[in-house]
């Protein structure tokens, strides 16, 4: 997360390959890769701006290769489920060896994070695949909520925002991970062509001016996207709606 030239004087220090090991740098610059919890963003005192998440999942890694047995006439890497018992996208992440992710939603205040713990997750699998997997495995289950944010500034003197530390999306067109590689060409370039001496220190500045629109723009896009999605939730007789308007009835009731 850390690069630069010979003689910087930015340092920092992180954790090595060993168990206690402290490693540390300097270097002319710092790429924060370090996602949407980002310690370098916050250590700056950068606040992330944007509507409240639009939505709460729980990702679910679970292993069942029985399942490609099922899904062999229709080999798929997502698919959208709409079932009465919930509504899910499965992800197959390698349909061979049974390695798959589901992300089911719920929705606070009616559920929190614990609405779902592991067994409940592995029961829902089964309704939305139509029936018991014998060897059905959930490895794990977090909770994160699906944002529209970027930060007031990508760039801090000498420390550069990319990725997820810079913007998050909705997971509705790849906007995520296109915007963090185009991220990485735009600042990799300018430090190349400072430390080669071709360009002087100035040139670093275009980084937030040239990338924090684009941030912007594609976030506008990506939420878009999802609310085009939730249509297909409406025609089925799912509003969107349905789970604010349920929360609000049961506060006016309390």
């Amino acid at each position: 997360e850390g690069g630069g030239g010979e003689g910087g004087g930015l340092g920092g220090g992180g954790e090595g390959g060993g168990e206690g090991e402290v490693i540390e740098m300097e270097g002319s610059a710092l790429l924060a890769c370090d996602g949407a919890h980002s310690p370098v963003r916050r250590a700056l005192g950068l606040r992330l701006s944007g509507p409240p998440p639009l939505q709460h999942f729980k990702s679910v890694h679970f292993r069942a290769p029985s399942l490609a047995e099922r899904l062999a006439e229709r080999p798929a890497m997502l698919y959208f489920v709409f079932h009465p018992e919930a509504v899910a996208v499965l992800v197959a992440h390698h349909m061979g060896r049974g390695e798959w992710v589901a992300q089911l939603p719920f929705f606070p205040p009616l559920q929190d994070g614990t609405a779902l713990d592991v067994a409940e997750c592995g029961r829902i699998i089964e309704e939305l695949v139509g029936g018991p997997l014998p060897d059905l495995s959930v490895c794990s289950a977090g909770a994160w909520r699906m944002s529209a944010k970027v930060a007031q500034r990508m760039s801090v003197g000498p420390v550069h925002l990319l990725g997820d530390a810079a913007h998050q999306f909705p997971p509705a067109g790849a906007f995520g991970m296109n915007t963090g590689l185009q991220d990485a060409h735009n600042i990799a370039w300018k430090l190349a062509a400072v430390h080669h001496g071709s360009a002087s220190e100035r040139l670093l500045s275009s980084y937030d001016a040239e990338r924090r629109p684009v941030a912007h723009a594609n976030a506008r896009l990506a939420v878009h996207n999802y609310e085009r999605g939730l249509r297909v939730a409406e025609a089925l007789g799912l509003p969107a709606a349905a789970p604010d308007l349920a929360a609000g009835a049961l506060g006016a009731a309390s």
